[in-house]
């Protein structure tokens, strides 16, 4: 091509960069005037200030004391590649402290790095022919290996595994602070190991406890079960109904389906429906003695939490102190098997299925902290079901942001006076993340009419809560500010209401009701508590944790250190072996022709 069309194409490029840049620029500048218009309408959304008072009163309530113990935790993870050997490094490690809470303030001690025992790590060699079992998925065309899947599922589970670790020893933390999302991570792993545990693929299946041989029905009732009478946990509606019957089939009786229907006290328009499924887990999972007339469990079914925790114990154990052997290999009856990705998943689930466990049990108050999100319930769904249900009224639409975040960040800077930090807003149950609102002027206030937003399936309710905040800005320039970040907990009975909105969703024959947490109109002393230690823990003098959470800060910057000393280490420890063996090395040179040609163009350009 000539140096005329050369320059042609360059000079067309610009132009059109140009002109795409001011579309989006006056786009920008558009939304920002609306937002100055509709400035006093989002105040009313949030809830400005802590009261130390009331958060001090919480703690003592709470926790038993006004001092509790905290960890924060982070984990990193790397790819390297040896040959034709993937060599992947996770770990997550913990800072940990004191908070003590008064009415004249909360006082964070200095978050200090943990002892050995809350920290774990693991190095994983894999042939390139191995990691397509372990992590590929497959496709029309062939297996997908995505070299990114093995990492991020396993820092994954460090982290939970290690925050479970924490809570579960003998005066371990009563406050853990993750880097992670705990609605968000239950309900995608929730659905998305369906169909593997459906399949019988999981290797935690099979493995001996002292509780007993886990079950493929014992994996399906961690997917799908956590049990808490006191939140009518599960709610006895749709897919969950019938795992509140099995729930109380667990002391032994033999039920009808008319009953169960009773005790879960549930719409007698399910009856149908829940004898069937009842019967269908019986043809899938063989869990019944007897089906009819009524329904009794085998012996055991109700160990089932016992069995699973055991077993993802002692895997997870494995992968982070081999002893030697290899970290995902494990002995199964009489031969050795591969911990998968899928695998890695679901003990994830378990880990935070007994995270929220503990938190109920044990007053653990575990909080996940998330820096960035593209999550948009709160303007698609809270706010028009707060409109149906006549909770608030609006007089203008807001502008049209891709998240939440996005907009309540950009209000806060448009409108930095009337936005004093810290605030944040109305708490939100997790359940409207998965709710599409739909419009029935039948209702009174408070009520409002939802569909499922996929196959009108709505996630459990009176689970986790979820709230985003904002927690420091300038006094002398109030539009310089944090970032606007996102917490979720554990709904705790006592602490949080369901009483200001009821749902109503028509599911098949039965015109179903939810109560999902909604702390619109009264707030939650446990909210304001976590404000109060969030703020504290925001105020750190350092550019990258102003207004973030400083002891989070800290476990990140330890896990990126470890990283940065222990990856010319274990790298050369598999560079040695394999210079040590007696293999024919020139097989493991057939890397893949893009990484091959990759390399050549790299040395001719040098």
């Amino acid at each position: 091509m000539s140096e005329v069309g050369d320059a042609s194409i360059e000079s067309r490029t610009i132009a059109e960069v140009q002109a795409s840049t001011r579309f989006l620029l006056d786009s920008f500048k558009s939304k920002m005037a609306d937002l100055k218009v509709c400035g006093p309408e989002i105040r009313a959304l949030l809830k400005f200030g802590v009261d130390l008072s009331a958060a001090s009163s919480t703690a003592r309530e709470f926790f038993g004391s006004d001092v509790a113990d905290y960890i924060a935790i982070d984990g990193t993870d790397s790819v390297d590649q040896q040959l034709d050997l993937i060599v992947f490094y996770v770990g997550a490690f913990a800072y940990g402290g004191k908070v003590k809470f008064s009415p004249e303030g909360v006082y964070v001690g200095d978050p200090k790095a943990t002892e050995v025992d809350l920290s774990v790590s693991a190095a994983v060699p894999l042939s390139e022919e191995d990691a397509a079992e372990v992590f590929g998925q497959k496709r029309e065309s062939g297996v997908e290996v995505d070299a990114e899947r093995l990492p991020t599922a396993l820092m994954h589970l460090a982290e939970y595994y290690l925050a479970y670790k924490g809570v579960s020893r003998p005066g371990g933390p009563r406050i853990v602070l993750l880097d992670r999302t705990l609605a968000g991570d239950v309900g995608h792993l929730v659905w998305s190991t369906r169909d593997f545990i459906r399949a019988k693929l999981c290797v935690l299946e099979g493995l001996v406890t002292p509780a007993g041989v886990v079950t493929a029905f014992d994996l399906e009732l961690v997917r799908m079960l956590l049990p808490n009478r006191q939140l009518s946990q599960p709610a006895p509606r749709s897919q969950l109904l019938k795992f509140a019957a099995v729930m109380e089939l667990f002391g032994g009786e033999a039920l009808t389906s008319e009953e169960l229907i009773a005790r879960t006290r549930a719409d007698r328009g399910w009856l149908g429906r829940l004898d069937e499924d009842l019967r269908k887990l019986d043809d899938q999972f063989g869990i019944f003695e007897t089906t009819s007339p009524s329904f009794r469990l085998k012996p055991g079914v109700a160990g089932y939490w016992d069995r699973v925790l055991s077993a993802a114990l002692d895997v997870s154990g494995h992968i982070f102190d081999p002893r030697g052997g290899h970290p995902l290999r494990i002995a199964k009856g009489d031969r050795q098997v591969w911990v998968k990705a899928d695998d890695l998943d679901f003990l994830v689930l378990v880990f935070i299925r007994a995270l929220t466990r503990s938190a109920w049990a044990d007053r653990v108050l575990p909080i996940g902290f998330v820096k960035d999100t593209n999550a948009f319930e709160f303007v698609n769904s809270v706010i028009p079901i707060l409109e149906a249900a006549g909770l608030k009224k609006s007089n203008r639409k807001f502008p049209n942001f891709n998240s939440d975040k996005m907009l309540l960040q950009t209000n806060s800077v448009a409108n930095a006076g009337e936005v004093p930090t810290p605030w944040h807003t109305s708490d939100m149950d997790a359940a409207f993340r998965t709710t599409a609102p739909k419009p029935d002027a039948s209702l009174g206030r408070g009520q409002a009419r939802v569909n499922g937003a996929f196959e009108n399936v709505i996630y459990q309710e009176r689970v986790y809560v979820k709230t985003y905040i904002q927690l420091w800005s300038s006094r002398s320039t109030p539009s310089v500010r944090s970032h606007v970040f996102t917490y979720d907990r554990p709904v705790y009975p006592g602490f949080d209401h369901w009483d200001e909105v009821l749902l109503f969703n028509r599911d098949g024959p039965v015109d179903g009701t939810i109560s999902p947490v909604l702390h619109f109109e009264r707030g939650s002393p446990l909210t304001n508590m976590c404000m109060a230690l969030l703020s504290e823990m925001g105020k750190e003098v350092v550019p990258e944790a102003l207004g973030h959470n400083y002891p989070l800060f800290l476990a990140d910057k330890k896990a990126k250190a470890i990283l940065e000393e222990t990856r010319q280490a274990y790298l050369g420890a598999v560079a040695i072996e394999m210079a040590k063996s007696d293999l024919d090395q020139q097989v493991l040179f057939s890397r893949r022709f893009r990484d091959y040609r990759s390399q050549i163009e790299g040395k001719r350009k040098s």
